[in-house]
């Protein structure tokens, strides 16, 4: 009863409005009171109010009035007549949902095409549809309009994607190098969709720029580790070293790093650093060979010196520390300097126990049985170094040992 009585109210209530109104305003409220009950009604009544007053808002309700009881195509013929005289981006928007509807996608481009000249939208609207009609070659143009009108990634990225299924990749990494050079408002994407184009062992300088306007712009430190590993393979050692006294990325590498430019200083100071962060022993052991070569460098190898560096070895060894380079260094440097001939021999014998071929740990078993005035076991020695390498092939230290245990006499 209700119910009713609600419905009985309404049409009384709208009836006093139609008798009290007239004109422009009568026609609104018949147009909604009719909207639901007779939407042919409500559409004359709609369309009767734009001929009267040219207003476009009563032409957009007539549409919607006429698609509740004309089939979509009679609507979409009408809209389109209507829209060929006068232009209107809500009646153009109503047709465009309205092809979309149908699934009308050739209509949907025909449309958008005649739009896309006015607003950046519609471009990108038709590039899409151009894309989704499998016609890359008119999407491309159209992105590169769009390109230098708004100079957006968006744009870049419908020219890349365009081209890549155009299969024209080295265009597109040619497009996109130009660009990050260019346009300053380039997100990080960019540089990765270029890192992917490039092959970092044929053009690694391209991808050393990408690398580092990534990790300019994101501080993450894969793209250092990378940076990093394409410096190593282009050998640009001296750049190298700066990145990683900047970034203090790998103190490791930057410490075999300072080494292989013999600069000893520099990495001697960086063996605290690595030993604070590890707790690895074998810094210690790392500290005594510099603590040695520094001296030498300086020709200041003396008695103090000799002391630290044995100090330093043996907290190394006592802390666990296994390594055949380091037992021969240690055991070599008590042998040559007749600190303890014996206990460094014993040193060097660990050494070759654990690489019985390596030449250097033989010279200085040989050079420690000549230091205990075991001549025929040095010359033994001597022999297995020539077997094992050519004379020509060998350090000059070495060459100077073999002499003198070859003149050796117990």
């Amino acid at each position: 009863m209700k119910k009713l009585n609600r419905v009985l109210f309404v049409i009384l209530l709208c009836a006093t409005i139609l008798s009290a109104q007239k004109g422009e305003d009568q026609l609104i409220v018949e147009g909604l009171f009719y909207s639901q009950s007779d939407p042919k009604v409500a559409a004359q009544k709609w369309k009767k109010l734009f001929e009267t007053t040219n207003n476009e808002d009563y032409l957009l309700e007539y549409f919607y009035a006429s698609l509740r009881y004309r089939k979509i195509q009679d609507v979409i013929k009408e809209l389109k007549e209507i829209l060929n005289k006068k232009k209107s981006k809500e009646l153009y928007e109503l047709l465009a949902s309205l092809y979309a509807n149908e699934g009308d996608t050739k209509g949907l481009v025909d449309l958008v095409d005649t739009m896309a000249t006015k607003d950046i939208t519609s471009m990108y609207e038709l590039a899409y549809l151009y894309a989704i009609e499998g016609n890359d070659t008119k999407a491309f143009k159209l992105y590169k309009q769009i390109y230098k009108k708004d100079k957006s990634w968006d744009s870049l990225k419908g020219i890349l994607s365009t081209l890549a299924r155009l299969k024209r990749l080295p265009e597109a990494k040619k497009i996109l190098w130009h660009e990050v050079h260019n346009n300053e408002k380039l997100p990080k994407e960019a540089y990765t969709v270029l890192l992917g184009l490039l092959n970092d062992h044929n053009e690694p300088q391209k991808a050393i720029f990408a690398l580092k306007r990534l990790y300019k712009i994101t501080k993450k430190p894969e793209y250092l580790k990378s940076l990093i590993g394409l410096y190593i393979y282009t050998k640009e050692y001296d750049i190298l070293i700066d990145l990683l006294e900047k970034t203090h990325y790998d103190n490791k590498l930057l410490y075999e790093l300072y080494l292989s430019k013999e600069e000893l200083v520099k990495a001697y100071k960086l063996i605290y650093w690595n030993y604070q962060q590890s707790k690895d022993p074998k810094w210690l052991a790392e500290k005594a060979s510099l603590t040695y070569e520094i001296a030498t460098q300086y020709k200041a190898v003396d008695k103090r010196v000799l002391e630290r560096v044995s100090e330093l070895f043996e907290k190394a060894f006592k802390a666990g520390v296994v390594n055949a380079s380091y037992y021969n260094y240690y055991g070599y440097t008590l042998i040559d300097h007749e600190r303890d001939i014996r206990k460094g021999f014993e040193y060097v014998k660990k050494a070759v126990a654990l690489e019985p071929k390596n030449v250097f740990y033989l010279d200085s078993l040989a050079w420690g049985y000549y230091k205990l005035k075991q001549c025929k076991e040095a010359k033994a020695v001597i022999l297995k170094i020539k077997q094992l390498s050519p004379l020509e092939s060998l350090e000059d230290d070495i060459i100077e040992h073999i002499e003198k245990i070859e003149k050796c006499k117990e």
